[in-house]
C-alpha cells in the first residue's frame, strides 16, 4: 500500500473512531479499605447529601469537595458490605433496593469529583467506570441492571444520579421503610422538572429522557391493557404514575411531538450552572 493511501486510511479510521464515540475506558477507582465497620449504615452519606445537594437535587461542587473524605468513608463501607457480601444485613427486598439507590447516589457524586465535575460526562467516565462495591467490581450501569430485576420500571427511572438525564439526587439516604413511596414520588419529580423532562411549548415538542423512553412500548401496552383504547401516546400512558403539577404538565402537552433526548449527559449543578451544560 502506498504511503499516501495508508495515511488516508489511518485518518479515516481515526475520524470514524471519534465519531462513533469510542473512548478508552477510564481506569477503575480503587479506595484504600482502611478500617471498615461490620455494620452497614448510611450516616456519612446523609452528611454529604445534606451539605452538597440542593432541594432540587442539584450538586454543589465546592461543598462536595470539602466532604470528599466523608464520602470516601461511606464508599469504603459500601465496598465491603452489600447484599452479596453480607446478606444477613438485608432482611427484605426493599432493604436491598435502598442499598442500590444509596450506592448509586454516592458513587455518582464520587465519579463527578473524580472528573472535577465537568459540564458534561462521557459514558466511559460515568456510566461504565468500574469501582468497588459489595465485594466486587461494579459500575453505575451494573447497578441499573440490578435495579431492573425488580420488575417495576419506575425503580430504574427514579434511581438518582448527578446528570440531568437521570432522577435527582436525594436530600437524605433511602431506607427499606421508605424506598417504595419515594420511588413513586421520584417519578413525579422527574416529570415535573423542566431541566430533565423538557416540554418545548413553542415548538410543541417533548424531549423525553432516554431512561423513560426505553420503556415506552411497555407503558403503552400496560395502559391499553388496563384502560383500553389504541390511539393513546406515551404521555397519556404516564398519567397514572404521576400527580400534582407533573400530571398537569403531561396533560397540557398531550398531542405534542415526542423525541428521545440526546445521548449527552450534562451534569446537574447548582443555580444556573446547568444552562452551560446544555
Amino acid at each position: 500500500m502506498a504511503a499516501g493511501t495508508l495515511k488516508a486510511v489511518l485518518i479515516c479510521c481515526a475520524v470514524g473512531f471519534a465519531l462513533a464515540g469510542c473512548q478508552r475506558p477510564a481506569p477503575p477507582i480503587v479506595l484504600d479499605p482502611g478500617d471498615v465497620k461490620d455494620t452497614l449504615g448510611y450516616d456519612d452519606l446523609a452528611v454529604v447529601l445534606k451539605a452538597a445537594v440542593t432541594e432540587q437535587g442539584l450538586l454543589i461542587p465546592d461543598a462536595l469537595g470539602k466532604r470528599a473524605d466523608v464520602l470516601d468513608r461511606q464508599l469504603r463501607l459500601l465496598a465491603a458490605a452489600g447484599p452479596a457480601s453480607m446478606p444477613e444485613q438485608f432482611t427484605s427486598r426493599d432493604d436491598v433496593l435502598a442499598y442500590w439507590y444509596n450506592a448509586r447516589a454516592a458513587w455518582s457524586m464520587k465519579l463527578a469529583l473524580a472528573c472535577n465535575c465537568p459540564a458534561e460526562f462521557q459514558r466511559s467516565e460515568l456510566t461504565d467506570r468500574l469501582f468497588q462495591l459489595d465485594g466486587r467490581k461494579m459500575s453505575l450501569a451494573m447497578i441499573d441492571h440490578e435495579l431492573s430485576s425488580d420488575g417495576d420500571w419506575r425503580v430504574v427511572v427514579a434511581a438518582p444520579g448527578v446528570t440531568l438525564t437521570r432522577a435527582r439526587l436525594p436530600d437524605r439516604p433511602f431506607s427499606g421503610n421508605d424506598i417504595r413511596p419515594r420511588i413513586v414520588e421520584g417519578v413525579s419529580q422527574f416529570v415535573d422538572d423542566d431541566r430533565r423532562f423538557v416540554i418545548d411549548v413553542a415548538s410543541q415538542r417533548v424531549i423525553v429522557p432516554r431512561v423513560i423512553w426505553q420503556f415506552r412500548q411497555r407503558l403503552l401496552a400496560e395502559y391499553r391493557a388496563d384502560f383500553g383504547g389504541e390511539g393513546e401516546g406515551l404521555l397519556t400512558a404516564l398519567l397514572p404514575y404521576v400527580t400534582g403539577s407533573a400530571h398537569r404538565r403531561l396533560q397540557d402537552a398531550i398531542g405534542y411531538r415526542l423525541v428521545p433526548a440526546a445521548s449527552a449527559m450534562p451534569i446537574a449543578l447548582l443555580a444556573d450552572a446547568w444552562k452551560a451544560a446544555l
